[in-house]
């Protein structure tokens, strides 16, 4: 009994002994043959990163070329360093590359947007290599797993793009990366591989991950470094529940914030109750996809509908861009969201691009800058009005807007009114008051009696004139009352202001110095 312990116990040391042998052979031939590409010079399959040439892992993602139709048996799958698949798919050497890279997934489905995209690239811009990103195997997990998936996807993206530089000459300024969620990230770590002479022409990203991204350093996110353009579109980066998907940081050479980059119009909380009775559990995430989905659609709606190009505004903050303070498009202050966007930046300039938009494509409105003087407020107060705007091309319905006080030593208020039409040469404005809240006329009653004043401002609003800038021509126009120089409103009435006939210097001064619509703070 004794000897067969002793040998099964030397025969078990035998085998591990082996089993490490193995290993170590196992390693010893993958250095050599690290050792022996290097030397032999042979880059197919690899990256440039600096002066440092890495081997690479196995591609776990599949790219394939959109060809026509909206479904995934229409594409065409390219498989890198196989060129036979190239003139299969009928890649165009010449044309420029878009890549389109889906985020994380839930349901293992490619999502019908992505080929809607792909459709539209092709349609409205000519001659264009459109491939999609499939990395479901990877995304298919916790959300967790997929997000430090998205790195070595950039990296597979990275190296189809480095093969095709190599096979088809391709350059690297012809290259678009465009990612959503997690892909956005994808397209970063893919840039992250081209420095220099090499970086990739451009980065979209849409909506990018916010979980585990932000506040890291950029070389762990989609940063303006990864490309030598990269622009970005928030639409679920704030909420008033605190929860959000989208990143709220700027992560981009220009970053376009949609209604603030919180819940999106059409896209309201109040829906999920009708999605859930109607999907089931699918409808919960139906109901927080739709907004963080919406800057996909915004970026194709772009495409589609070329002349309604979206213009968004360079602000300190969605709250001073609701008071009406920057529609200034001075100074490159302003720019276009989506394909065409205007690649002009200034480096270490901190401040987002904020614009309204409507419900549904096509998702362009109209910003109106809102300026008055009241007369006889001896307190600084919010004053809720609804406005409506007549032009040569028809009337806008009523809009809800407040008035907000600008700066405390003057009475000049200012607010933000967006309109889905396109309403011509404005002729008039008309605005309705509906009343002060109880405690606004309150306190607006005591500082009355404190400052020796009449009651009858308690129920009285005195504006001056009217003046408003249309965000997208840049026109400033004067709107004058009916009845002389102030316009006298009560509770519940209604009021109309016609364009000015005689424009004076003095007139025209009385609200510059405190015209501040670039939203400096």
């Amino acid at each position: 009994m004794r000897i067969t312990l002793l040998v099964k116990t030397d025969l078990w040391k035998l085998t591990l002994l082996s089993s490490s042998v193995r290993v170590f052979f196992f390693l010893l031939l993958i250095f050599a043959f690290s050792k022996a590409v290097k030397a032999e010079g042979n880059v197919k399959g690899m990256l440039q990163q600096g002066n440092e040439v890495t081997v690479p892992l196995v591609v776990k993602s599949t790219f394939h070329m959109h060809l026509q139709g909206n479904t995934f048996e229409d594409t065409c799958t390219i498989v890198p360093f196989h060129s036979e698949t190239l003139s299969t798919c009928n890649y165009n050497s010449s044309s420029p590359l878009v890549i389109i890279i889906h985020g994380w997934t839930i349901n293992g489905k490619m999502e019908e947007w992505m080929f809607r995209m792909a459709s539209a690239l092709k349609a409205r811009l000519g001659h264009m290599n459109v491939l999609i990103s499939d990395w479901r195997p990877l995304a298919l997990q916790p959300y967790q797993n997929a997000a430090k998936n998205s790195r070595h996807v950039g990296s597979d993206v990275a190296r189809l793009v480095s093969w095709l530089e190599e096979t088809t000459q391709l350059s690297m300024d012809k290259v678009h990366l465009i990612g959503y969620s997690l892909g956005a990230h994808v397209a970063g770590f893919a840039g992250s591989h081209f420095t220099g002479e090499r970086k990739l022409g451009r980065i979209t990203g849409l909506d990018p991950a916010g979980p585990q991204f932000e506040g890291v350093p950029a070389s762990d996110r989609l940063s303006p470094d990864d490309a030598k353009f990269v622009d970005t579109i928030h639409t679920f980066s704030k909420s008033s529940i605190g929860f959000t998907l989208g990143i709220r940081q700027l992560v981009g050479h220009v970053d376009f914030y949609p209604n603030g980059g919180s819940f999106q119009p059409g896209c309201q909380m109040t829906d999920m109750y009708n999605n859930l009775y109607q999907f089931g559990l699918e409808g919960l995430p139906k109901t927080v996809k739709c907004t963080h989905q919406r800057a996909v659609h915004l970026f194709t709606d772009s495409i589609l509908n070329m002349d309604q190009q979206m213009t968004a505004y360079r602000c300190r903050d969605d709250g001073a861009f609701d008071k009406g303070l920057c529609l200034d498009c001075k100074k490159n202050r302003c720019n276009i969201l989506g394909y065409n966007v205007r690649r002009v930046f200034k480096r270490g300039n901190n401040k987002g691009l904020y614009l309204k938009t409507g419900s549904q494509t096509p998702f362009k409105v109209y910003h109106y800058q809102i300026k008055v003087l009241l007369k006889n407020l001896t307190a600084s107060v919010q004053v809720s009005v609804s406005i409506s705007l007549i032009g040569t091309k028809g009337q806008s319905e009523y809009l809800p807007v407040t008035l907000s006080q600008e700066h405390a030593e003057n009475k000049t208020y200012s607010a933000l009114a967006a309109v889905g039409l396109d309403m011509g040469d404005l002729q008039a404005v008309r605005l309705h008051w509906e009343g002060e809240a109880a405690w606004t006329s309150w306190w607006r009653r005591v500082s009355s009696i404190m400052s020796g004043g009449s009651r009858r401002h308690d129920t009285e609003l005195s504006m001056w004139r009217i003046r408003l800038k249309s965000g997208e021509s840049q026109e400033k126009i004067w709107f004058c009352g009916k009845t002389g120089d102030t316009t006298h409103f009560k509770p519940s009435q209604e009021q109309e202001f016609i364009r000015c006939k005689d424009i004076s210097k003095k007139m025209i001064n009385v609200t510059k110095p405190q015209d501040q619509e670039s939203g400096k703070a």
